[in-house]
């Protein structure tokens, strides 16, 4: 069972009682002369009515005494304990505690909107302002959209990216006007284009030229394309359309404005913990339509999950590597023949096993980008992708609790069990995966409960 170390940061950071939003910037805190007043459990607090003229000062002073003693209070609590006149102005108060917390912790807003959302349908304006307010005082310089970066691996280790296309893209590629590239991976280059047909911007996907060398390369391109093309989840990037132009394929696909991922994970190292298990929880149900229609991704990883700035939702991108596994069809990749990004690959990817990459193949990469939000280190290690291809195989990943002891015991094995070497010990689905999640997420000291 999750305990409330759970949330707690390794860091300390003061909360102040009292938090007064200057013109323009970032809620600013004003110390409190009042000394801090003991708390007891919420569980034992008694639920009072305070009179008026000081029920929200009171409110929010032991608000914050109890963030800062690391529990995560419950707004609806405090709301209860005072008079309906006071509710409106005291839940601003407390929101905005709450989320100046979260920032202080280094936590990153996005994933919390909606959930705020829920919980307050009643007081969506006064969310959405703060959160708005909030969320414009971040830093937000960088702007790498549909990035992917390279492999960190030792400057005389193989390349994956060798021999990629470095050239300039035309001005226009068939009908779409282009406009700037978002970003380079082993699979190709995104772009930002105009479609002024359908007068919106897109994102065109060009696979490198060795990617499609041969009429195989090119139908399995064009079978995974048409394939995505079918899927519809809020988690996943539309596909529009697949064209082709003198010497050119590519790939129609939505806009996502935000940044990936591997973004947060640079900046921060690791994600606060509850945040982790509900961004998993959200891929790991967007990759069960995908899943049931045959379709394995192959090469989930930070770097191809957008954080959708406008819906604060990760969002499942490329499925350019995506195997459709169709009984009444031919299969196209070979034994041996290896795909995908060398950290995030299962075993059975990493010798290129055909048979055996699948579903499970994907749940494996999912858990590795858990444990990676988790601990802020990948489970394998390695100088070259020689040695990673090895390591994944004999390496035995150190249980995530040990890196970060606010990790409780049963997630850590949960995690680990998704990684685990052999497809046979690994969680059944990502159903199963998406179901053990969630029943974590609703244990006492979760977010379901903050």
């Amino acid at each position: 069972m999750a305990n409330s170390s759970d949330n707690v940061e390794e860091t300390e950071f003061e909360m102040p009682a009292l938090f007064v939003p200057p013109a323009g910037g970032r809620p600013q805190s004003v110390p409190t002369p009042i000394a801090p007043v003991a708390v007891p459990p919420p569980n034992q607090r008694a639920v009072a009515v305070v009179p008026i003229d000081d029920s929200i000062g009171e409110c929010l002073m032991r608000f914050s005494d109890e963030l800062r003693a690391g529990v995560r209070p419950q707004i609806e609590d405090y709301l209860n304990e005072v008079l309906p006149a006071v509710r409106e102005p005291l839940f601003v108060a407390l929101l905005r505690a709450e989320l100046t917390a979260q920032l202080d912790e280094g936590e990153p807003l996005f994933i919390f909107r909606r959930q705020f959302l829920e919980r307050f349908p009643a007081q969506k304006k006064i969310v959405e302002r703060l959160f708005s307010e909030f969320e414009a005082s971040e830093t937000t310089d960088v702007r790498n959209e549909h990035t992917a970066e390279p492999l960190e691996v030792a400057p005389d280790s193989e390349s994956l990216t060798a021999g990629h296309d470095t050239s300039p893209i035309t001005p226009s590629l068939g009908r779409f006007q282009m406009i700037r590239e978002l970003g380079s991976g082993a699979n190709g280059r995104v772009f930002l284009a105009r479609d002024p047909k359908l007068g919106r911007e897109v994102a065109v996907k060009i696979p490198h030229p060795e990617r499609l060398r041969t009429p195989q390369d090119i139908e399995r391109f064009l079978r995974a394309t048409r394939a995505a093309a079918q899927l519809r989840h809020e988690n996943l990037c539309p596909i529009y359309e697949v064209n082709d132009v003198p010497g050119h394929y590519f790939l129609v696909m939505a806009h996502i404005k935000g940044k990936p991922l591997s973004h947060f994970l640079n900046e921060h190292k690791r994600l606060p913990i509850r945040q982790a298990v509900l961004i998993t929880k959200l891929i790991a149900t967007a990759m069960i339509e995908p899943h049931q229609k045959g379709i394995v991704h192959r090469d989930l990883k930070p770097d191809n999950i957008q954080i959708d700035e406008d819906r604060h939702q990760p969002v499942i991108m490329d499925f350019g590597l995506a195997h459709f596994d169709m009984p009444d069809e031919p299969q196209l990749t070979q034994d041996g023949q290896l795909m995908g990004t060398p950290y995030y690959m299962s075993p059975e990817q990493a010798i290129g096993h055909s048979p055996e990459i699948g579903p499970l193949t994907d749940l494996y990469a999912l858990g590795v980008m858990l444990y990676e939000m988790l601990t802020g280190q990948r489970p394998i290690t390695g100088r070259t992708v020689g040695e990673v291809l090895k390591n994944v195989h004999t390496q035995q990943p150190i249980p995530p609790h040990e890196h970060r002891p606010q990790i409780d015991p049963t997630l850590s094995d949960l995690c680990l069990k998704a990684i685990a070497k052999s497809p046979a010990d690994r969680f059944a689905s990502m159903p199963e995966f998406a179901k053990a999640l969630t029943s974590y997420l609703r244990l006492p000291g979760s977010i379901s409960s903050t």
